[in-house]
């Protein structure tokens, strides 16, 4: 038997309809905060990639600059300004890549496996210059290339716009600033108390100041800027008239 009508317990239709949009109040909510932490969560993790990608590449820059005309040596039958690895071909030089901005990039060499050679890749031994060998590479360079950094790790002709260079850089991170300034100090080594002549032998110490700029090309309103200076530990050694 039937309960009478006025007896009866439920859920009116206006009731469901009530709690229907008090539902879907508190799912907008949730979806709102959900949004608005992926979001922040992806600002983060694209700015914390920007940061470990610009310092990781000024880091190794300023390691591999700090090395500059290294030369494994016995001081007994060599001299100092005989080094192959400071010459006019292998000494730290400032330059830029065509088309890029001035003084963005950098070569340099030092004796990577203490044979006392410049390893230059790409020779034979009867064809491989005075003081270089075939078995390895060890002239350097950074350069800046279409918003790239890229690192040079082969080519038989040391400058900016020869050999085989490959990026250091993601492609998502634009790098629109990489600039390296020499300093030198010099001494005069016959006379210490002389400016430095091109007729003196001579001694010069040099830092190398390096400034880098860039961003995530999704995010070029947040650009990041460092800068280092490097001490190059090996300093140049130059006779008369050099």
């Amino acid at each position: 038997m039937l309960s009478p009508w006025h007896t009866q317990r439920g859920v009116t239709l206006v009731e469901l309809m009530i709690a229907s949009v008090i539902a879907l109040i508190a799912l907008a909510a949730l979806l709102t905060a959900y949004s608005a932490t992926a979001s922040h969560s992806t600002q983060y993790l694209l700015k914390a990639h920007l940061h470990q990608q610009l310092h990781s590449v000024l880091h190794t820059m300023v390691r591999d600059i700090r090395r500059t005309g290294y030369w494994s040596f016995d001081p007994d039958l060599s001299k100092a300004t005989d080094n192959p690895f400071q010459d006019n071909v292998n000494r730290l030089q400032v330059q830029s890549y065509p088309g890029q901005a001035p003084d963005s990039c950098i070569l340099f060499a030092y004796d990577l496996d203490q044979d006392g050679m410049v390893g230059i890749g790409r020779c034979d031994a009867q064809t491989c210059p005075a003081h270089t060998d075939s078995d390895n590479v060890e002239q350097f360079g950074f350069r800046l290339r279409d918003g790239l950094i890229q690192a040079r790790y082969g080519g038989d002709t040391l400058r900016c716009d020869s050999g085989h260079w490959q990026a250091v850089t993601d492609a998502g991170i634009a790098v629109t600033r990489l600039n390296f300034t020499q300093h030198m100090v010099c001494t005069n080594l016959d006379d210490a108390d002389s400016e430095c002549e091109p007729h003196a032998a001579r001694i010069l110490q040099r830092l190398v100041e390096i400034r880098l700029s860039g961003y995530q090309r999704v995010q070029p309103d947040r650009p990041l800027t460092l800068s280092a200076w490097v001490r190059i530990r090996n300093d140049q050694v130059l006779g008369a008239a050099e």
